[in-house]
């Protein structure tokens, strides 16, 4: 988006590019909003492109903004619905309030908001003024950052709201963090009145949902304080894709580490039916030592989704072990050294070497148990 002075006291914003990270002020994240589900994309979208003229210091004191935000961006066929959003958009305010120190401040940041054209292209052009910008703009230090195909894939307005919460405390390297259930329904504009668990239901739960299924976060939450039996607090947990694969690998390699060597061959020749593997590949790996520790722990972590860019599994087992290569008319006289996958960020002790410090493969250690039926 080019920020280009029209020699008053605006400036305008001629060309929407969407980028794909937000920025927005913390301050932001945490206040009070009205907005409904379509609101919400729009403001998304204005943060979209304020925060990276606020990273570029094209913001200016002093000075109003107009964004243009096409129709297209909002919606492929419901313009009425885009006309019913900016309608109410005039009207919707943000909140900022602390009542330890008797402070509040309310914001109404789009007073004016219409419908024009721009190359052919219908937009919607709101205004923002000056003194609201530094509210949208401020970066500092903190902020929270997102991607905005993320939020705008998001139908809720409380899994967007939950979104940017969950960003903003990811992002300074926070995985756990607590919120005063007032304040957090307050934040969230949910009704005063509705019990606590018909909020878990309708809040919770829905953001719950749907960060699970758009955006690979789980999000989990527990009492942290509790006045009598009404919970006071919640400390809430968010874990994304890789950390649920890195602990499923864990989990499994656990399991493999405390079987015993026999069981773990059988349980080997088991699982690797589930690979496009020939017979003579199958005997390779399970009568020797490192190929069949590497063979598990490739399989776990193919298994968990810890790498899920693999398309084809047996291909990338195969290479892993080192035995792409070869072939069952000539043997190799000596296996080549497979090479290391990349291992995961908390290393974890090697299969073979937790049930024994043996180098021997295990073909001699076991006989004839690797002649199992395939």
């Amino acid at each position: 988006m080019e920020a280009i002075y029209d020699g008053s006291e605006n400036i305008i914003a001629l060309d929407f590019i969407k980028h794909p990270t937000n920025y927005q002020p913390n301050s932001f994240t945490e206040s009070k909003q009205e907005f409904t589900e379509l609101e919400m994309k729009i403001v998304a979208l204005i943060i979209n492109q304020i925060g990276h003229m606020a990273l570029k210091g094209e913001v200016k004191e002093g000075h109003n903004i107009k964004f243009r935000i096409p129709f297209t961006e909002l919606t492929k066929q419901r313009y009425d619905q885009v006309t019913a959003a900016a309608d109410s958009l005039q009207l919707k305010r943000i909140m900022y309030r602390n009542d330890k120190k008797q402070e509040f401040h309310f914001i109404v940041p789009f007073p004016s908001v219409r419908s024009t054209s721009v190359d052919g292209r219908k937009v919607i052009e709101l205004t923002m003024f000056s003194d609201v910008v530094p509210h949208f703009a401020e970066l500092g230090k903190r902020y929270t950052k997102y991607d905005i195909d993320v939020m705008l894939s998001l139908g809720s307005t409380y899994a967007k709201r939950f979104y940017a919460i969950i960003s903003m405390f990811y992002h300074r390297g926070q995985k756990q963090f607590t919120y005063v259930v007032d304040e957090l329904r307050d934040m969230l504009n949910y009704p005063e009145h509705q019990a606590y668990n018909d909020f878990k239901k309708n809040v919770l739960f829905v953001a719950q949902r749907e960060l699970a299924d758009k955006a690979g976060i789980v999000l989990d939450w527990e009492p942290f304080k509790k006045e009598g039996k009404r919970i006071t607090e919640l400390l809430f947990t968010i874990k994304n894709d890789r950390q649920l694969a890195a602990e499923g690998v864990e989990q499994d390699r656990k399991i493999i580490n405390q079987m015993p060597i026999h069981e773990a061959v059988q349980t080997a020749w088991r699982l690797m039916s589930e690979y496009k593997l020939q017979s003579w590949q199958k005997e390779m790996i399970a009568s020797n030592h490192n190929l069949l520790e590497i063979f598990y722990r490739v399989h776990v972590e193919l298994t968990n989704g810890f790498r899920p860019d693999v398309k084809n599994r047996t291909a990338y087992l195969v290479k892993s072990l080192g035995i792409d290569k070869l072939k069952e008319s000539k043997p190799a006289k000596s296996l080549p050294k497979a090479p290391e996958i990349l291992p995961l960020s908390a290393p974890v002790p090697s299969v073979a070497t937790e049930r024994t410090a043996s180098t021997q493969s295990l073909a001699s250690l076991l006989g004839g148990i690797v002649n199992l039926d395939k």
